[in-house]
């Protein structure tokens, strides 16, 4: 009796409108609506039509009935309307347990409503009933790595490129989980094939230029410091007031003996954000090895000053900055 009752009551759920018009609302002459004319609704960007008209096409049946539940659902979510596109599907679940599209898009509602573990049983489910299904490969991986399982993240990220879908994303992803297993020599590679295949997101190329100064000594050998370079100058051409990228860079030009490159860069990233303290702490630090005494007091006392406003209580930044000037002669301490 449940299963016959269940249509039914979704119907009365989700026939009202809401308040604001949003959500599902049966259209006036439901036996007009087509394909194109919820498509048509998409493009113009009403939601809410498009949303009423999927889910006409969905209450005919047939072999589209999948597509046309899917499709209302993400209308739905592009309104926010979270509850009432999870009831849709629950209720399209209820029906058809066995339709990998449903436990796909449930788990889609529930990742972007923010109940990640709830989506996970369904992801799981959804790769049961069709283990090659490269969304819902991508999905699972995707969330694993966000829950912090990025061993259970590898393989379906793996077996996706295998079956063709190794796009950009789904490299650098792969690179993320490998990095975190500690598969340094894997996660370059993933990260050079994203950036081959057109990645150009200037956080990801400096994140991913940021393992150089992570690797262990014995594993030194999995990025050099030219691909770094590399990725980090394509990062600030892409955004030239990427203040990580610009850091990173100094620190590679520093470590390589180029002081001087260094200074421009951490320069650099204090013309983008001159509250950049990572930046000016380590521009003391070159110039004080530099015996360039007036330069390196200057950056420091920026420095302490930001700490002090950051963190009023704590002292250690001047403690830092009396014993980087310990052997000069007198070096006021700070007020």
């Amino acid at each position: 009796m449940r299963r016959t009752l269940a249509p039914l009551l979704v119907a009365f759920l989700l026939g009202a409108c809401s308040a604001d018009g949003t959500g599902i609302r049966r259209v006036p002459e439901p036996q007009r609506v087509t394909e194109a004319s919820a498509r048509a609704a998409e493009e113009k960007g009403d939601w809410g039509l498009a949303a009423s008209s999927w889910y006409e096409l969905y209450l005919r049946g047939g072999d589209d009935a999948p597509t046309a539940c899917v499709q209302a659902v993400k209308a739905l979510c592009r309104q926010n309307e979270f509850e009432m596109a999870q009831k849709l599907v629950e209720t399209a679940l209820e029906r058809d347990p066995k339709q990998v599209e449903y436990h796909e898009c449930y788990a889609n509602v529930l990742v972007r409503a923010g109940f990640r573990r709830a989506a996970e049983p369904h992801l799981e489910r959804a790769l049961e009933l069709d283990p090659g299904r490269i969304s819902a490969l991508f999905t699972l991986a995707k969330l694993r790595l966000d829950l912090g399982l990025e061993a259970g993240a590898t393989p379906l990220l793996e077996r996706r490129i295998e079956l063709g879908g190794g796009d950009a994303e789904t490299w650098v992803l792969l690179a993320r989980a490998r990095r975190a297993a500690g598969q340094y020599p894997g996660s370059v590679e993933a990260y050079r094939r994203a950036f081959e295949l057109g990645e150009s997101d200037p956080a990801r190329l400096a994140f991913a230029a940021s393992l150089y100064f992570e690797l262990p000594e014995d594993q030194r050998g999995a990025l050099d410091a030219a691909l770094c370079e590399r990725w980090l100058r394509r990062a600030v051409e892409v955004s030239p007031s990427h203040v990580d990228a610009h850091f990173l860079l100094g620190l590679l030009q520093e470590r390589e003996g180029r002081n001087e490159d260094a200074i421009a860069s951490y320069r650099r990233a204090l013309e983008a954000d001159p509250a950049a303290r990572k930046a000016l702490k380590q521009l003391a630090e070159l110039y004080r090895r530099m015996a360039e005494l007036e330069p390196a007091r200057t950056a420091a006392r920026r420095y302490v000053e930001l700490e002090r406003q950051r963190d009023p209580k704590s002292d250690a930044a001047q403690v830092w900055f009396d014993k980087l000037f310990a052997t000069d002669e007198p070096a006021a301490r700070q007020p």
